[in-house]
């Protein structure tokens, strides 16, 4: 990697250090600033470059908007408008990005920026002189989750499926605080997945679980491990981690369904904790989703709307009104909280994790402990449903219909999609309609390019390690 990359990262990772700090960082001649080896001198310090992470996180260019966007419209349930989208997103919705997009780079220096940040506090914390070993754990715990949880999202966006290929080229592996002048070579999935496993695991046995869902704690480290289970088709790691991780809690009631999902509730494991003061505005999911008071572009496919019984509670999350939209059904699952784009983004649920072991049983074999899993989601939602009797294949399908009822919005399509190697089928009221299967040239479209400017900057890339399609 270019030494201009090297002072980039180094200067930002600083940067978040400061604000952590409350430091004005923008003095000409700062007397209380914290220099890079300093950062370590104290635990106050140090947790402070950690909530600096945490930022870097809920950024908009990462998990505060980007990712869970796209990861929605890079499916066939949710769509930004045709009109009045203010030209957010479109090229992605169109699945025709280019590697140079900013949608392509911002995800991937955000996520790698987040993975060089956390990296310091894990080979560093160890050294805090007045920290004591518990709190070297939260630490260096917290910051494992961090960089797994980044390492997975980056993996699922920008390589092909593992199921498709575990030797698969995939990401950049780097998990040490150092910079190498000469960059990284894309590690193999196997390898990048064994890493995240890795972190959590470690993270697992350092945290135990707190009540501040702003936080990543033991439940959380043990719901990201699932979702990497799951795409490993590792069926009994995923049960068992998302068994754990949603263990004792109590779900959403159907009023509580309808709170908006813009703070934290009963089954929230872990949420980005946005107060009105840091909140994105308009960078922000309530804004791209609520009809009213910002972009108020997303749109819910009528084939994905008409997939909901009249009896489910969550067909209320849809509406058409005239005034607003006479064409295509509006989403109100995310509401603003008081002022445009305050909102938390809750990013892992209890709801998830039943599904996933649903999922994972099913394809064990265990029948009825699936349709127990399964009938308690649906249930929640419609009281009057009847509990599946499928097995196989047909069971199988009966939750992954599920998961894009209970979880449309919250970032998990295209990774269904992908991790499963489903058909891409687009139709009703889309207004860029696809249709292609994996076995077709178009399925390099549900993986991102590696950015051009990581394959100029990098000297261990070249243009022939870019994507297939690209």
């Amino acid at each position: 990697m270019k030494k201009y990359t090297i002072t980039l990262i180094r200067s930002l990772f600083l940067l978040f250090v400061l604000a952590g700090c409350g430091e004005d960082f923008l003095e000409q001649e700062p007397t209380d600033s914290i220099s890079e080896e300093k950062v370590f001198d104290s635990y106050i310090t140090a947790n402070s470059a950690l909530i600096g992470v945490y930022n870097q996180l809920s950024s908009f260019n990462f998990e505060g908007l980007y990712n869970p966007i796209m990861s929605d419209i890079m499916g066939e349930d949710i769509m930004i408008n045709s009109v009045d989208n203010w030209n957010w997103f479109v090229p992605v919705y169109q699945m025709n990005v280019l590697p140079n997009y900013s949608y392509i780079d911002n995800p991937w220096w955000s996520g790698y920026k987040l993975i060089h940040d956390a990296n310091q506090i894990i080979d560093n914390a160890i050294f805090i002189p007045d920290a004591t070993s518990d709190q070297i754990d939260e630490l260096t715990g917290q910051a494992r989750v961090l960089r797994a949880y980044a390492m997975l999202k980056l993996a699922q966006m920008y390589s092909v499926a593992y199921s498709k290929d575990p030797s698969a080229p995939s990401i950049l592996l780097n998990t040490d605080s150092e910079i190498t002048d000469s960059g990284f070579s894309r590690a193999s999935l196997t390898d990048v997945y064994e890493q995240i496993e890795n972190d959590l695991l470690t993270a697992i046995s350092q945290l135990d679980n707190n009540t501040d869902k702003g936080f990543f704690d033991k439940r959380a480290a043990q719901a990201v491990l699932a979702r990497a289970y799951l795409d490993m088709e590792n069926w009994q790691g995923a049960a068992d981690m998302a068994n754990s991780a949603s263990e004792g809690i109590t779900l959403m009631t159907i009023n509580e369904l309808y709170s908006g999902f813009n703070t934290r509730n009963s089954e929230t494991i872990y949420s980005i904790a946005y107060t009105q003061e840091d909140n994105n505005v308009y960078l922000s999911i309530p804004s791209f989703y609520w009809p009213v008071a910002g972009y108020s572009s997303m749109r819910a496919n009528d084939e994905f709307v008409n997939k909901f019984s009249n009896g489910d509670a969550r067909k209320g999350f849809f509406l058409k009104v005239a005034e607003i939209d006479p064409d295509r059904n509006l989403i109100v699952k995310f509401a603003h909280n008081n002022a445009v784009g305050n909102a938390e983004r809750i990013c892992i649920r209890a709801s998830e994790m039943i599904l996933i072991e649903a999922e994972a049983e099913a394809e064990l074999g265990n029948y009825t402990n699936s349709q127990n899993l399964l009938y308690r989601i649906q249930s929640r939602a419609n009281p009057g449903v009847i509990k599946s009797t499928a097995t196989g294949q047909a069971l199988i399908d009966e939750v992954l219909l599920e998961r894009r009822k209970e979880l449309f919005g919250e970032g998990f399509r295209w990774n269904d999609i992908k991790r499963r190697q489903l058909p891409f089928v687009r139709t009703g009221d889309h207004w860029v309609t696809l249709s292609f299967t994996a076995q077709d040239p178009d399925y390099y479209r549900l993986t991102f390019p590696i950015p051009q400017s990581e394959i100029d900057a990098n000297e261990l890339l070249s243009n022939a390690d870019q994507n297939v399609g690209y």
